[in-house]
Formats: C-alpha cells, structure tokens, sequence
C-alpha cells in the first residue's frame, strides 16, 4: 500500500499515492499526510541557483514526496515524507517544526523569512505538486501577503498544476527523458503541463551530462516546442563531485571537509554541525564542447536556448 493521505477538512477516503499516481516509489510506506496540511524538509532564504532567475532572492519551501526516481537526483532526502522541518537563517540553523505544518503556520514561517528586495517563494521538493490540497490552502495566503509564487516542477502532473495555476506567478518545468527514469517516457505529460503552464511566465529546464541521449533530447525538443516554441530552455549541466571531494556523512549534498589548511569558523562551523556544510567539491559535469552540441540539437526548436550550471554549487550555498 502506498504512502496515506486523509482530507484534513472533515471526512473523506483515504486515498494512497499508489493510487492517485501509479508507479509511485513509495509503496510499502504507510504515512499518513493531512489534505489541508503540509510535509515541509526545509524552508530557507537563499539566492535562486538555478535557470533564467539565478541570483534572485528567495524564500525556499522544500516539500517532501516525489513521484519520479530521476538517475541524477540531488535531494534524495526529499523523496519521501520528513519527520520534522528543518528552518534556516541565510547562515544559520534556526529550529526544527513538527510535520505536517498547516497552511497558516507554514505561511507564518515563511513570512518571517521574507525580507524587502526578495523576488518571490520557491516551491521545490520533491514534487510539490503532490501536495496540491494544502498548496491550494497555502498560496493565496503568501499572494495577500504581497509574495510572488514561483513553483518548481518535474511537469508530469497536469491536473494538479490547473488546481492552483491561478495563483502562480513562475513555472520552473522540468524535462524528463526516459534514460534518467529507468526507460520511462513522460513526453504526453510534458505536453499536457507546458499548454497549462504557458499562461504563466514559464521555461523548460533539462539536466544534461556527458551521457545524454542525442535523440531522447531531440525527441523531446520537438514534442514539446510543437506546444509552444517560444518557451525559453535551459540546458542544465549535472553537479558532480570534483576528484578529492566527498559528501559529509549524514549530508545529502554538502562536502565533509575544507581544502587543505583552511579552518571552519563562524557560520561555516555552524552549518558544518547542522549537517549542511557544502561548500567544497564540485563541479560541472560535462565538457563546453559537449554542452555545445546539445545546445544546438535544441536550439533547431526553441528561439532561445542557454546553458546554466548551478550557481548555489559553485558558491556553496543552499
């Protein structure tokens, strides 16, 4: 049986992410998530790091549950439900919050974060969208607080993005193709969710690694710019570990060590011992030339293709 979900507004069926998405990884798991509230991982202030908004300002609202097993996934600890939230300052832990958060509480938390100058609230995961019931309750909160609302997403749930579309502002799309999701091919529902998500400021963003498929990406280059061409793409380059560099043990992302002869201090030493100091190690996985040529494959579909690693890894942030 997979993960439970009950409606928090009265009684209702419980129904199970098995159910309501067929192939979910996470049968076998019995947790029980209330409609109206939220399973939160995180929530933080930082600068976007990723796609056509890198360097904006940002309250992070990292929700836990994801309905895919991407290959080149980077918070695996997002996956599944969270016992509890952890809360961030820009530098430093600030508390640990029960889950689930209602709707109100979770906007408390998220208000309290906001400063003059930010851009909006990032919505990311997992899967946000999986969480639609309480994001319905959630977001026209954050709009009366004057918050813009920018939502990323693997694009394979249509009609869970129509439920709350009115009170998006950003659609960061993601691009699934097969050879990350063990052969599957989410390229209808990519269809589907981009002809919702163009009412919306939108663009495409695409993983890409020395080993993507040539015609996977032109395959979905061309099916999804039948839809709308107009839509700006990002080609993404794939994080990796540099040579020397290792993950902290109890880390999802971070590195365990400084480079030889610097010292951890301050707010270094503070995110070293709140399990997420990472701010050594990587790079980008694949070469310029590389990148070149699959910009170009995509680039004889869409006006305006880029290339963007991800600035929060190289900067050693969230």
């Amino acid at each position: 049986m997979g993960a439970v979900l009950r409606h928090g507004r009265g009684i209702g069926p419980a129904i199970t992410f098995g159910d309501a998405y067929p192939g979910w990884p996470g049968s076998g798991d019995v947790r029980t998530w209330i409609m109206d509230a939220l399973n939160v991982v995180e929530i933080f202030p930082s600068f976007q790091g990723e796609g056509l908004l890198v360097g904006v300002s940002q309250v992070f609202v990292r929700l836990g549950g994801c309905n895919l097993r991407c290959s080149y996934c980077d918070t695996p600890e997002a996956r599944g439900e969270a016992k509890a939230c952890r809360v961030y300052g820009r530098e430093e832990f600030l508390e640990t919050v029960a889950n689930p958060l209602a709707a109100k509480d979770l906007a408390g938390k998220i208000a309290s974060l906001w400063s003059h100058g930010m851009h909006s609230v990032s919505l990311t995961g997992g899967e946000p969208l999986l969480q639609v019931e309480g994001l319905a309750d959630l977001l026209p909160l954050l709009r009366d607080g004057g918050m813009a609302i920018y939502l990323e997403t693997n694009g394979t749930l249509p009609a869970e993005l129509e439920k709350i579309i009115p009170w998006v502002d950003w659609i960061a799309m993601d691009l699934k193709l097969p050879y990350s999701q063990e052969g599957k091919d989410f390229l209808d529902d990519h269809r589907e969710f981009l002809r919702l998500a163009s009412r919306r400021k939108v663009f495409l963003k695409v993983v890409v690694e020395e080993d993507t498929p040539e015609e996977e990406l032109e395959k979905f280059c061309r099916g999804t710019a039948e839809v709308n061409r107009d839509v700006p793409l990002v080609l993404q380059p794939k994080s990796v570990l540099a040579e020397g560099g290792r993950l902290k043990t109890g880390s999802r992302e971070g590195t365990g060590q400084a480079p030889r002869g610097e010292k951890k201090t301050g707010a270094g030493r503070r995110l070293q011992e709140s399990g997420r100091d990472y701010r050594w190690g990587w790079r980008v996985g694949i070469s310029p030339t590389r990148a070149g040529r699959l910009q170009a494959i995509a680039s004889a579909y869409f006006r305006e293709v880029r290339v963007i690693p991800q600035l929060h890894r190289a900067w050693g942030m969230r």
